[in-house]
């Protein structure tokens, strides 16, 4: 492997690698951030800036950060030592169905998929099932969900593909992957890895969500998230609450010491997971392209693998993958062939551009690729940006009438509560002559504003009261033979087919 004195002489961090990341952060508004290089057995780490603004805390290589996605590897490592344990568990295959080992429990919305949908079906996006976290009730919730009861959602939620012919990310899957894992050890997963993984591996600072950390550590070294205010030229502290529904996806809280630890483990397909394990994590399932991958010159289509995605970047297989969550990003990586890996760990929402640009100029180096035909991951970034923009009515209905159709009742007859079995109750208020729906109690807060458009559709602008991101999706009423409102349709799923989630009043 060709050395990268550039960025890592002596073992440790050179300035102009200091200087890239910390011109990186300011550029990005990123308040901490944390990395760990790991070169065969060797472990370069460094923390930069805070992981409190208010306090001032420094980021170090200890700082806890959510880890989101990343969790997802463990989640399949997790099930890989169950296939491993024939004795105890010699039902669970990778191919076996997911209904035959929780029978009760997963239940799809088509019995043929019930019956055929497999553990590694689950465990590589290709179920048929769309993502729904909007489905997903929070701690704020009446009835908070948990991975179980996310799990029994699943058999109210339409399937949109035919099984195994499309990549969908789905959390709502790997939650389900998360209860097999509760229900058949009895036991929660956390407490499940933290003698089988993560302390063989000495991974001592991590910890399974908030709870587990508040019992086993305190929060003394755990970074806050931010997202940065352009209007106030600040940072804002996000909230971050217990997300139990969210194990299996996401929840994991850890540090870049503690993951570099993982990443040898999986670099070099060492225990605790076996030789047949690490073959089947990283292998390939199936094929999928990223929004930005037209930008991404001399490197290959992604291909997710069991919590893990794979891909060729100039003749090298790279093996990753990132996480994302509100004031949180990170990225995973390793090149088997050069015992080459990376961590990296943000505070912030626009994290998401260092966590790009780092990893990939450290891997540029190593591999010793000529500027002209590197990834720029910047520029990749800033043009994604310049692609968000709301939709437009016209956009969103493209066959209006020229003259717009009225509503059938006076506006203030649509509010009330509307059911769904999967995604719960919608209270739809009328407010100040609009009407209004407050979704807070969801894992991923958000509430909508309904404008009327024509006949019974309207758009409804859904706005994140986290990150304060704003989208435009399609709603519409049906009426009853009575006259009354009945039912609401809302465009909340991307990639269901002009088919909305129908909520009953």
């Amino acid at each position: 492997m060709q050395s990268s004195d550039k960025y890592i002489k002596g073992g440790q961090f050179t300035p102009a690698f200091d200087t890239l990341v910390t011109e990186s952060m300011e550029n990005w508004h990123v308040p901490g951030f944390s990395v760990a290089v790991i070169q065969d057995e060797e472990v370069c780490a460094k923390g930069y800036g805070f992981g409190a603004m208010d306090s001032k805390v420094p980021v170090t290589t200890d700082t806890l950060f959510n880890c989101a996605s990343m969790s997802k590897a463990f989640t399949s490592a997790a099930i890989s030592l169950l296939v491993d344990d024939d004795e105890k568990y010699p039902e669970v295959k990778w191919n076996a169905p997911v209904s035959k080992l929780i029978r009760d429990d997963f239940v799809l919305s088509d019995n043929r998929y019930t019956e055929e949908v497999t553990v590694e079906d689950i465990l590589s996006h290709r179920s048929g099932l769309p993502d729904y976290d909007d489905a997903c009730m929070g701690v704020f919730a009446k009835e908070p969900d948990t991975p179980k009861s996310v799990t029994r959602k699943l058999r109210h939620l339409p399937m949109n593909e035919p099984l195994r012919t499309k990549w969908q990310y789905s959390n709502v899957m790997y939650a389900a992957a998360c209860h097999l894992v509760e229900a058949l050890t009895g036991k929660l997963i956390g407490d499940f890895l933290r003698p089988k993984i993560w302390e063989p591996l000495k991974m001592t600072n991590t910890f399974y969500g908030l709870s587990d950390l508040k019992q086993h550590r305190g929060t003394e070294s755990l970074s806050k998230g931010y997202r940065w205010d352009e209007e106030g030229s600040e940072y804002v502290e996000m909230l971050w609450p217990d997300q139990p529904e969210g194990r299996g996806a996401g929840e994991i809280i850890s540090t870049a010491h503690d993951y570099a630890q993982f990443i040898k483990c999986m670099m070099h397909q060492r225990e605790p997971i076996s030789a047949s394990g690490h073959k089947e994590l990283v292998k390939p399932r199936m094929v999928f392209l990223d929004d930005e991958d037209e930008t991404r010159l001399y490197m290959s289509p992604n291909c997710y693998a069991l919590g893990w995605v794979v891909r060729n970047y100039h003749g090298e297989t790279i093996i990753e993958h990132g996480g994302a969550t509100n004031g949180f990003r990170c990225n995973m990586m390793y090149l088997p062939r050069l015992k080459l890996g990376l961590v990296v760990f943000g505070n912030s929402e626009t994290s998401s551009a260092i966590n790009e640009k780092i990893p990939w100029a450290l891997v540029d180096e190593f591999l010793g690729i000529p500027p002209e035909k590197r990834y720029d991951s910047d520029a990749a970034f800033r043009e994604e940006l310049a692609k968000e923009q709301l939709d437009t009515v016209e956009e969103l209905y493209s066959n209006l009438p020229e003259v717009r159709i009225p509503l059938a009742l006076p506006l203030e007859a649509y509010a009330g509560s509307y059911t769904h079995a999967g995604f719960g109750s919608l209270a739809v208020e009328y407010k100040e002559g609009k009407l209004e729906v407050d979704a807070t109690d969801r894992t991923w807060r958000f509430k909508l504003s309904l404008e009327h458009v024509s006949g019974e559709f309207f758009v409804a602008e859904k706005f994140d009261v986290d990150i304060h991101s704003r989208d435009r999706i399609k709603a519409q009423f049906r009426l009853g033979a009575d006259g009354a409102p009945r039912s609401l349709g809302i465009d909340l799923v991307e990639g269901m087919r002009e088919e909305m989630i129908w909520f009953q009043r």
